[in-house]
């Protein structure tokens, strides 16, 4: 809302001042042909005039539950003449005139010497209204609108307004009139009862209560975000096969793709259990340098020897390689540099043990990677592309490559993180996707097993972190998470921009989403 200047604060407006259930009145349906000078907008669940030629905005921010239960939109004009806009949310958290008083509180912040009258009951083009004029300072002149609050059977309230550079109470009141009279809602194209469905296509909304979700709760996390300071890029939480909730920060939006850094691991795991599914890869137990017979490794001894595929997967090879977070990445460019990767980790010297304990590196995830292709002539894109992200509807990403065209295996894929949490409601439901059994079920549960102790989460699987109190997760730098937690029938998706993010993000499962399960 340009003149409003409400569109930064869209998020805002889900907030409840006062918990009131109200009865919503009748709407009473006029549309017909748009007046001239107008033009019909039909979108969320509502028709609106608007002015011929102007065009409609929304946000990336905007929460839209059960279909299109919170939101707004606005009118864009190039002469910044007239306005109109809806706000939009669920009737159950106030009454219209609080509703009223919280847009202006909002509008009144950024908008210094904005004035509006006291709010009265009105009837307007058929319809029980709150409604208020208001006043906004445009530079030498005044823009002047009016703003009515209502709701509606279905259980929205909606908030239009018409503001209009140099008009005056009496040009509101009139366009406004106009635009209620062939205002009308329809009902909710997307259930508010579960359905069961695959979000092959995409996800489908509803409120979290429908769930069995305390959305307050799930606010209160929005908002210890908000004020928090850190970098959360997103935050996503599936309940039941439905989005209950999705917030994008710092201009991401719902079709940016973010860098997944580490969660690449999880990804490039469930490859090489497809592969192991299908007998292109040997098996857990098979020995690394069987794996790769045509490369002859240097520093070859007993312990390298008997290194396993198990030990990559569970990040116990033993390999001396220094190149994680532990070592601030001392080794890793080397890595990267190396005429041949795989040649490059497979030379290097062992440290300790295979399978005896848990030792974060790198290399050996980019090793699983290029296994893939050493075993199926495919990049680990291209196989995923067959196996894995086309039968789930994942078509929007990018996954950097080493200088052989391998897939790097331990970082640089890009996601939507929609679509990461296509990957973790994938092991939520153990493998399977509409009917297709992508991976096995035993991988999945061998993959999310607490295998080996770790650091960062009490256990480790196979690049799958595990917690002991139940659920398990992909994550990666700068805080990138995807949370399953099978006790709830929930995945949750966080992406973040800055390396403290990561510690903050880590611990908002456990402070909102569990409890929030009541």
């Amino acid at each position: 809302m340009n003149s409003f200047n409400l569109q930064k604060h869209r998020d805002m407006v889900v907030i409840a001042l006062v918990v009131i259930m109200v009865t919503g009145a009748n709407l009473w349906m006029r549309r017909g042909d748009p007046p001239l000078g107008f033009e019909e907008y039909e979108g969320y669940g509502f028709t609106l005039i608007v002015p011929r030629g102007q065009s409609v905005t929304d946000s990336p921010a905007t929460f839209i539950l059960n279909g299109y239960w919170e939101g707004g939109i606005q009118t864009v004009s190039g002469d910044g003449g007239t306005q109109i806009g809806v706000y939009w949310t669920d009737a159950s958290k106030m009454i219209p005139a609080e509703y009223l008083v919280y847009l202006f509180g909002v509008a009144e912040d950024e908008n210094p010497g904005m004035i509006h009258e006291p709010i009265d009951p009105a009837t307007v083009a058929g319809h029980e209204v709150q409604r208020s004029f208001f006043e906004i300072p445009a530079g030498d002149s005044m823009a002047h609108g009016m703003v009515a609050a209502f709701t509606t059977e279905e259980g929205r309230m909606f908030a239009i307004y018409v503001v209009k550079l140099g008009g005056d109470r009496g040009s509101s009141e009139y366009l406004l009139t106009k635009v209620m009279t062939h205002f009308g809602t329809t009902p909710p194209t997307t259930p508010r009862r579960i359905e069961s469905y695959w979000p092959t296509e995409d996800w489908r909304y509803v409120k979290p209560e429908v769930t069995g979700l305390d959305g307050y709760v799930l606010q209160g996390m929005v908002d210890d975000i908000m004020g928090s300071g850190f970098a959360v890029d997103s935050v996503l939480v599936v309940k039941d096969g439905y989005l209950v909730q999705e917030w994008y920060f710092n201009d991401y939006g719902n079709d940016v793709l973010h860098n997944v850094y580490s969660c690449t691991k999880s990804v490039v795991s469930t490859l090489v259990g497809i592969a192991i599914d299908r007998g292109e890869i040997e098996g857990v137990d098979a020995h690394l340098l069987d794996l790769f017979p045509d490369y002859a490794p240097e520093n070859v001894d007993e312990l390298k020897e008997s290194m396993t595929l198990g030990d990559l997967l569970m990040m116990s090879a033993g390999f001396d390689a220094r190149d994680s977070w532990l070592y601030e990445w001392e080794r890793l460019d080397d890595l990267h540099e190396a005429d041949d990767a795989v040649q490059y980790v497979l030379d290097l010297p062992m440290a300790f043990e295979p399978g005896s304990r848990f030792e974060y590196t790198n290399g050996v995830s980019h090793l699983l990677s290029c296994l893939i292709t050493e075993k199926t002539g495919m990049s680990a894109a291209e196989y995923a592309d067959e196996h894995l992200f086309g039968p789930l509807g994942i078509t929007n990403y990018e996954w950097a490559a080493d200088d052989a065209g391998r897939n790097w295996g331990y970082s640089s894929l890009y996601m939507r993180p929609r679509d990461m949490a296509k990957i973790g409601y994938l092991f939520l439901n153990e493998g399977e996707w509409d009917g297709e059994q992508l991976v096995s079920k035993s991988w999945v549960r061998e993959a999310t097993q607490h295998r080996i102790d770790a650091n960062l989460r009490d256990g480790y699987g196979y690049q799958w972190w595990v917690d002991d109190d139940g659920y398990y997760l992909a994550l990666g730098y700068r805080g990138q998470f995807v949370f399953v937690i099978p006790e709830h029938d929930i995945v949750a998706v966080f992406t973040g921009g800055t390396p403290e993010t990561f510690d903050y993000t880590i611990q908002l499962p456990e402070r909102f989403i569990i409890p929030a399960t009541g």
